[in-house]
Parts: C-alpha cells; structure tokens; sequence
C-alpha cells in the first residue's frame, strides 16, 4: 500500500462513550493496513478513535499511521515473528459456568459497549459475559456465537475479555496496545469459546493474552494487549483519555 486508504468505524461499535470499541478499531486498522505490514499487526492506539468519522490510513516509514484530520489515532507496525502468548483452553461447558459469574453484570464501566456491555440488546451487540474459571487464577472466559464472518469482530472478540481479568471498579482499565493473529473466522451459529488470561501488572498498566477456540479446542486466533488504568481525575468519554497517548 503507497497510497493514503479510509476507514470509518460504525457507531453502533462504540466502547467508552463517544469512541469506538478498542478491540474492534484495532482490527479494522491492522486490515486497512496489512498492504504496508502485512498479516501480523501490532496496533498502538495514541487517542481513542472516534466513530463515524472517516480516518485516513497513510504510510509511513515501513509503518502506517491512522489519522483524523490532524489528530494521530494510531501507528499500525508489523508484529514481531514470535507468536503472541496464548490463554489456556477451557471446556465450553466451562466457559458457561464462568460467564454467570460477570463482573460486569453488577457494575460496569461502559454499559453501552458493542462487545461486552449491559445495556445493548441491538443486533450489532456481541453481549460476551467473561468471568472467573473455577480452578484457574487471573483467567476469565465466556463463549460466543458469531453470526457474521467480520475478522474486524475477531479482534473485538479478543479485546474485552481481557480487560475483565482487571479490576475493573473505581477508575477503570482502557486498550492501550493490542497486536493480534487472527486464523481463521468461526462458523455463524456455532458457538465457540473466547478466554483471556492476565499477565503481568506494573502500576497502571497491564499485560494480558486472550484467544478463541472452537469447542475441540481449534485455535481461531490469539491476542497481546495492553490495558491502562485512567487516573480517577480522567473522563473516559473525551477522544483524548489520559493512558492512551504514550
């Protein structure tokens, strides 16, 4: 890719209030680029992207960086050859019992989120529950059933389960760096099965590993992410939320 290429992220695929969902930016930026990075994409967002809002995808030194209007949104690099670290599988029956256990199903930060939010009952919404699996420590899990074959969604998929492995009360934990292998696209209709294990924590940030598998353990895709924590004096709303330009 040498020539300047758009995106535009749909509203309904808001995460925070008045932004897109991170997990679900960072796949359309890392497809809209691949012609400059390749297949293997690690996306840095430096402001939260707006949506409905045409962005300009322009190449840069071997990179491409994602702009709106004058605003950097992103820098889209190619990922390292070693493959992400990946979470364990779990069982679907599982990953079931754990999504009765969301945390986010009595308090959560951003209600309205495409992928894991509360609120949504709209077609566009995924409504994944991720919550603690019995047994293994700092790992939440849930399953889902796609009904589209948008890899754009994939990464969506492997973005907000990781944030539930956070402590996600008082100020809360927003993607900061997400780089993600997408193998394949599941089945619609057919349920599969989505976990996410935390890392390491320093400070405010954190490292977690997420990936999806089919019921027999089939690897559909993998993910890195890091995750900030706003300060308790950040508006998460603003498209320029503290922790998000490094």
């Amino acid at each position: 890719m040498t020539e300047v290429r758009t995106c535009r992220i749909p509203r309904t695929h808001n995460g925070p209030p008045g932004s897109a969902n991170g997990g679900y930016a960072c796949g359309m930026f890392a497809r809209t680029a691949a012609g400059v990075v390749g297949t293997a994409a690690v996306v840095q967002l430096h402001a939260a992207p707006p949506l409905d809002t045409e962005l300009a995808v322009r190449p840069h030194r071997g990179r491409a960086l994602v702009w709106h209007g004058d605003e950097l949104v992103a820098t889209v690099s190619a990922a390292a050859h070693d493959r992400p670290a990946v979470a364990p599988f779990v069982t679907a029956t599982a990953a079931d019992r754990a999504g009765g256990s969301f945390a986010g199903a009595a308090a959560h930060p951003f209600p309205e989120c495409v992928v894991c939010g509360t609120a949504r009952t709209d077609p566009a919404a995924l409504r994944l529950t991720p919550g603690g699996v019995d047994g293994l420590p700092d790992v939440v899990a849930c399953t889902w059933t796609p009904g589209d074959r948008d890899p754009d969604t994939v990464w969506a998929v492997l973005d907000c389960p990781g944030g539930w492995t956070l402590d996600q009360s008082g100020s809360p934990y927003v993607l900061g760096r997400m780089s993600a292998r997408v193998h394949a696209v599941p089945p619609p209709g057919e349920p599969a099965v989505v976990v996410a294990r935390r890392l390491a924590t320093v400070g405010r940030t954190a490292r977690v590993a997420s990936a999806l598998f089919g019921p027999d353990g089939t690897e559909f895709g993998r993910a890195e992410a890091t995750w900030v924590r706003l300060s308790a004096s950040s508006d998460p709303a603003p498209r320029e939320r503290e922790g998000l330009r490094w």
